[in-house]
């Protein structure tokens, strides 16, 4: 099963931030996913907003899953102080079932008109709302012209790479597997009837908090999730800046079942067949190679793209904000389809898996 990312992209609110930019400090040494004090299990709790006065300030929790018998639904949540209004609350959803027109909906309120929990982790934004249950579950809703009922179930425990963070000073980057791997069954309502729909082990949702905008953090972020019948590969990349570094830092995890058997924190990504675009300048990679080592073992992680579709992440914004924006930062996405295949050796064990699917490259900044 292919992936299809709920994640709206790391720049898509990039218009927002250009025009409310503050420079980022970067005097302290930076640590990476793997730098820094021992990870551990992740609750409900460290969901919980963590509401913040600073100008880039934004956190992000996006729900996605791939429904039996084709179809998708994707609800997302958002927290922000960027642009004009501080603390403002948005929510997008967007739901595709077979035989039904597609419906898309997008609200942003503000402070005044979204409400958190402070005791559990609780949303409730522009008539879409998600509520943890229990130590491994969500209830989300939408009450919009067409109604939504889900309940994601996790069969893989909440997760995040090392530390959870790449941190410099009080600058950070945050990130979270709300669920890796979900079982999914609710409702859609449309036109007034009811559909029933489910899905075994396809859910998925990640946390991001950040307060650094994503041009002053990053030159790119990629990114690779796929669900191949019992085994699950997620990996995630981001090319620093200078003012941050300048390394690049990987992290790499593998699930088989509803077990989490291998993760590197500090995995190495290895991009080939890279094509310069005449048109932005970008050098795209049309092939990854990534190697992990922990003490779990190892991993090695092949893909070579056959087909590469591209992205103005700017083209949606007016003109005005476009101008803005485009002055700070040309924030393009390239999806690389290809095939890829999986190695990993665990106790003794070898997995080896083959399918196709794809990753995506944000470019921020040349």
């Amino acid at each position: 099963m292919g992936q299809r990312q709920a994640y709206a992209g790391v720049v898509t609110m990039l218009a927002v931030w250009a025009m409310s930019a503050v420079p980022a400090t970067a005097q302290a040494q930076l640590q990476g996913w793997s730098e820094g004090s021992a990870a551990r299990q992740v609750s409900m709790r460290e969901l919980i907003p963590r509401m913040s006065s600073g100008q880039a300030y934004s956190e992000r929790y996006g729900f996605s899953v791939d429904l039996e018998g084709g179809g998708h639904i994707g609800m997302d949540f958002t927290i922000s102080n960027l642009g004009i209004r501080s603390g403002y609350g948005a929510a997008q959803v967007r739901v595709r079932l077979p035989g039904q027109e597609r419906y898309e909906y997008g609200e942003r309120v503000g402070r005044g008109d979204w409400t958190t929990a402070s005791d559990r982790f609780a949303l409730d934004i522009a008539r879409t709302q998600v509520e943890a249950q229990g130590a491994d579950s969500f209830v989300l809703r939408h009450d919009g012209d067409v109604k939504v009922e889900l309940t994601f179930r996790n069969t893989m425990p909440m997760w995040r790479p090392g530390t959870g963070q790449i941190r410099q000073g009080e600058d950070y980057y945050r990130f979270t597997l709300i669920s890796p791997r979900a079982n999914v069954e609710g409702r859609v309502q449309i036109d007034g009837t009811w559909h029933e729909v489910r899905a075994e082990r396809a859910g998925y949702a990640d946390h991001v908090a950040t307060n650094v905008a994503p041009y002053d953090l990053a030159k790119r972020f990629s990114r690779f999730r796929d669900y191949n019948d019992d085994v699950f590969v997620i990996w995630r990349e981001i090319e620093l800046t200078e003012q941050f570094g300048g390394r690049t830092l990987t992290w790499a995890m593998v699930g088989v079942g509803d077990r989490i058997v291998f993760s590197d924190a500090a995995a190495t990504l290895r991009p080939g067949n890279v094509n310069a675009d005449s048109e932005t300048g970008y050098q795209v990679p049309q092939a990854v190679q990534i190697e992990g080592e922990s003490g779990q073992g190892q991993m090695r992680f092949v893909m070579r793209g056959d087909r590469v579709k591209k992205k103005d992440l700017l083209a949606s914004y007016g003109r005005a904000a476009r101008l803005v924006a485009s002055a700070l930062s040309k924030p393009w996405e390239y999806t690389v389809h290809g095939d890829y295949a999986l190695e990993v050796e665990v106790g003794g064990r070898t997995v080896r898996k083959r399918g196709r699917a794809h990753y995506t490259v944000d470019f921020v900044n040349p």
